[in-house]
């Protein structure tokens, strides 16, 4: 399990050494909505630039590439691969076409960062992960909420030793009423109603998918899982699977988790981004740490909670803005090519957690407990 990129003076540190390096040039492969996100990165990015964008809507690519001041423009990403002046990709495509354009850009000699969730099957997760091993090329998938300040902070204080012997972990998810928030074009949303482009029940898949890699953030690798969920398809089909509980148990012990995820059509959720707030609580031999806010600010309290001995104590001093965790990322990402280190979510470690998503997929199904090697082996 490889950890997101540090703070404070080591990070510091990092930061020197990369502004003597030549940066890396990156292009985007697809420029929707999410890729305002991910532009972030290369605002000022001591490690990285934003070289190129591709996009096969006429016109988008050029004017994303003026808006973010990227010196090419392409229609055919296949025409951006061949720009022997691009090093990397960041591949921001529906789910459908991961496959195809990840492989492409590893044969073209090009670094990878994948949106979540890598893949649709284990099948095509191991095709990737054998493209990226041919090429000898960085490889990962970019799930953002392991690089949100807030959560950064918790798994510090939580590996200081502060709340004792970590024991068990529960994740609580709201969809309400967005207040606020940014306007999601249809075409971002269309594509996830049809299960062979998007996917499971996007709140058990797409959007799990950041829950899962919380699970595996605090705790490793799953073992087993079992869940009950909603999972027809009636209605929006991005919020299928909720209302949904799963637990689990990690392997490597008896350390244990619970995912819940809620739709409450009628709350009102204070946001930037989406309508859903994730909340994240890891309970400990000594205390408990809670961070109280990602995507959204449902309750308005300080971003990090910690209770020990007797006493509760806030940490506000961290940058919340949900957007902020794809800049880091995105940074994650270039500084790992430029350092020749292993990246924040390898291809194995996407494909540990497309893994664990199927399993609670099929425990919803088949009304029973799976394990993750039944599905990770094809079973």
């Amino acid at each position: 399990m490889h950890d997101p990129v540090e703070t404070g003076a080591e990070y510091a540190s990092l930061i020197h050494k990369e502004a003597l390096m030549s940066k890396v040039r990156v292009g985007f492969i697809g420029a929707g909505r999410i890729a305002d996100l991910h532009a972030l990165a290369y605002a000022g990015s001591p490690s990285g630039e934003l070289y190129a964008v591709a996009d096969s809507t006429p016109g988008r690519a050029e004017a994303r590439a003026r808006q973010w001041g990227a010196k090419r423009s392409y229609v055919n990403y296949q025409d951006l691969l061949a720009d022997k002046n691009v090093d990397a990709v960041e591949v921001l495509l529906p789910h459908y076409l991961h496959l195809p354009a990840t492989v492409a850009a590893l044969e073209a000699g090009k670094h990878v960062s994948l949106q979540k969730p890598m893949a649709l099957s284990i099948a095509e997760a191991n095709q990737m992960i054998a493209a990226a091993k041919k090429a000898n090329r960085v490889f990962r998938v970019l799930e953002n909420f392991h690089h949100y300040e807030p959560h950064l902070r918790a798994k510090a204080i939580i590996e200081s030793g502060e709340i004792g012997d970590p024991v068990g972990v529960r994740i609580k998810v709201v969809g309400g009423k967005a207040v606020g928030g940014w306007p999601i074009p249809q075409e971002s949303m269309s594509w996830r109603s049809e299960p062979e482009k998007g996917g499971p029940p996007g709140q058990l898949f797409d959007a799990g998918h950041h829950h899962a890699a919380m699970g595996y953030f605090i705790f490793g690798e799953f073992e087993r899982v079992h869940a009950f969920a909603d999972l027809r398809q009636a209605g929006v089909r991005y919020l299928g699977g909720a209302p949904a509980m799963v637990s689990w148990q990690h392997r490597g012990g008896a350390r244990y988790g619970s995912w819940q995820v809620t739709a409450s059509p009628e709350m009102h959720v204070r946001t930037r981004y989406y309508s859903g707030e994730d909340l994240l609580e890891v309970t400990g031999t000594k205390g408990i740490v809670w961070v109280n806010r990602c995507t959204a600010d449902l309750l308005g309290a300080p971003p990090v909670t910690v209770y020990r001995d007797g006493k509760i104590c806030h940490h506000s001093d961290l940058e919340t803005d949900w957007g902020d965790s794809f800049r880091r990322g995105g940074q994650a990402f270039t500084d790992a090519i430029a350092n020749g280190r292993a990246p924040s979510l390898s291809g194995t470690e996407g494909r540990h957690i497309l893994a664990t998503l199927f399993a609670v997929i099929r425990s919803a199904t088949e009304h029973r407990e799976v394990s993750i090697d039944e599905i990770e082996r094809g079973a």
